[in-house]
């Protein structure tokens, strides 16, 4: 961690404002600079292995201490215990998962509700968390890099791998729908030459609507334990594809739903035959109409 940048900004690279601990008591702890750097402890190490169990069950924060040396253990000891630090640490668990809800409304809801704080503890003291970029003077935390943060660290773990299919697709289409801009190329070999999406554009697609069924669970989460939600909620097919335009610097998304998504899958996966006369279905037409195809026939 760069101490300079730390001043400079007033905040950690996660986002938590330092005069908050100081309020908090933190201070008391021994996290003063000017102290350390007295005693001949390594303030750089200490402020990082503080944040790190700010963010750590109590097995992962005795791991953190044990590797430190025993007088930079003492000191971050007394300042990450007691109840002003027991406060921050839930708070940060509840604004993190606030945001996590939002952006993944069915992958969030499945990963805490079989997870538990001891998942989300797991996913905070990653280095997707650890490392993302700092956004200075946003509110904590920031949604784009949280829920960045939360898709690396889901693709690069095996429990999307050992959930069911559903949650694996779930997990797919949220993905798709915040980043496919960045990770989607609507163009291959073999594209020349037909109908396509217009340049951009790109697509987030399951066989039923999880937007709604997010929704569904949420509802059902305040009434029941979440685990217990996840099994009573029932899905339903209906198939879904949400087409993204980038427009200026906002995102234009556009709804599919039903027989429509068969009609013009043919308009993003290029690997699908364009079907016979497609250029002349009202499907199609409604396509053209709402600027989502480029070279448009017909």
């Amino acid at each position: 961690m760069n101490r300079d940048a730390l001043d400079h900004a007033g905040l950690d690279r996660a986002g938590l404002d330092r005069a908050g601990l100081d309020r908090a008591g933190f201070d008391r702890a021994g996290l003063d600079r000017t102290r350390l750097d007295h005693a001949g402890l390594d303030y750089v190490r200490l402020t990082d292995t503080t944040w790190r169990i700010l963010n750590a069950t109590p097995g992962r924060r005795a791991e953190l201490l044990a590797a430190l040396p025993p007088a930079e253990r003492a000191v971050v000891a007394e300042g990450t215990s007691g109840p002003g630090f027991d406060m921050e640490q839930a708070r940060r668990r509840k604004t993190v998962a606030d945001v996590l809800n939002v952006s993944f409304p069915v992958t969030f809801f499945a990963y805490y509700g079989r997870t538990g704080a001891a998942g989300l503890h797991t996913f905070l003291d990653s280095e997707f968390w650890q490392r993302r970029p700092a956004q200075p003077g946003s509110v904590f935390p920031p949604a784009a890099t949280a829920s960045a943060a939360f898709a690396g660290f889901l693709r690069a773990s095996d429990w999307i791998d050992r959930q069911e299919d559903w949650v694996g697709e779930a997990f797919a289409f949220e993905d798709a729908h915040l980043f496919g801009g960045a990770t989607t190329d609507p163009y291959r070999d073999g594209a020349a030459g037909r109908p396509r999406l217009v340049a951009g554009a790109w697509t987030a697609e399951a066989t039923f609507d999880v937007p709604a069924y997010g929704g569904l669970l949420r509802e059902r989460g305040t009434v029941d334990p979440w685990t217990e939600a996840l099994l009573l909620v029932k899905r339903r097919p209906a198939p879904l594809a949400v087409i993204s335009v980038p427009a200026g610097e906002r995102v234009r998304r556009v709804r599919l739903t039903g027989a429509t998504v068969a009609a013009l899958r043919w308009l993003w996966d290029t690997g699908a035959p364009v079907p016979e006369g497609a250029a002349g279905t009202p499907a199609y037409a409604r396509a053209v109409g709402a600027g989502l195809v480029d070279g448009a026939v017909g």
